[in-house]
């Protein structure tokens, strides 16, 4: 297990748990091992549900006593399904007793930014910057988009990730320093399943190097009025495509 031996200037928790929340599965469940801040002692914790802005773990009590609000602890994650672990620092927003001997706690990640650089594409479902649960293409199938800026410049790019307000794409080499350069970009797509383009504009949040690629968000405008069949289309495919990977999801739990 390997902490951060630094600690950080806490950011303002007033954008804490905004993001879409994750509940992992049963069978390969995150889990979490977090340092008490005092006596150094590790105790084991159930993430209850994580995003980009924190988690959500459940602990003893009697062996949590030392984590009060606003006391920041070092904490390592680890699946079944993954070697390594991913650890992070953060600090306590939320207290609850129960009277089973348990507590849990709210944790706000310390810093965010920091997180992205070094995470395992695997922990992003856990980790997420955005409101709504986000739609991965179906396997085996590349999903691509056209993404360009106003001047018309711009490339293919293969979708790692989609949801009714924004994309993730996947950058490579001269990729990333364009995407980086660009605020506002036009984005098209053709919908699976469905005889339909979506297009629209979008500006950029982010471009993130992670561990072994690094990757692109943007998040979409208010589409215009004459996108509605489209947009329609659109979120039909994302709520089935939803209902498929929750299915997906429970044959592991």
């Amino acid at each position: 297990m390997k902490f951060f031996g630094r600690k950080k200037k806490s950011k303002s928790t007033a954008d804490v748990r905004k993001y879409y929340r994750k509940t992992p599965g049963k069978k390969h469940a995150l889990t979490a091992l977090v340092q008490m801040p005092q006596s150094g002692e590790v105790v084991n914790a159930v993430v209850l549900d994580g995003s980009s802005g924190g988690a959500s773990l459940q602990m003893d009590t009697a062996q949590s006593k030392e984590l009060t609000v606003g006391v920041t602890a070092n904490m390592s994650f680890s699946s079944l399904r993954m070697r390594g672990e991913l650890p992070v620092q953060a600090h306590v927003v939320s207290v609850m007793e129960s009277k089973d001997g348990r507590s849990r706690f709210g944790f706000a990640i310390t810093d965010p930014e920091e997180l992205f650089t070094r995470i395992e594409p695997y922990y992003l479902r856990y980790f997420n910057r955005r409101r709504l649960l986000r739609v991965l293409p179906e396997l085996g199938r590349t999903m691509k988009a056209d993404v360009r800026t106003p001047d018309g410049g711009g490339f293919r790019l293969d979708i790692q990730d989609i949801t009714e307000d924004g994309i993730g794409l996947v950058l490579r080499a001269d990729e990333i320093e364009w995407m980086a350069s660009g605020d506002v970009f036009d984005v098209e797509f053709k919908i699976p399943g469905a005889n339909v383009v979506w297009t629209g504009t979008a500006d950029r949040i982010h471009v993130s190097p992670l561990k072994d690629s690094t990757r692109g968000g943007l998040a979409f405008r208010e589409p215009d009025a004459k996108m509605g069949a489209a947009q329609g289309a659109l979120e039909v495919w994302l709520n089935t495509r939803r209902v498929a990977m929750a299915k997906w999801d429970s044959a592991y739990e």
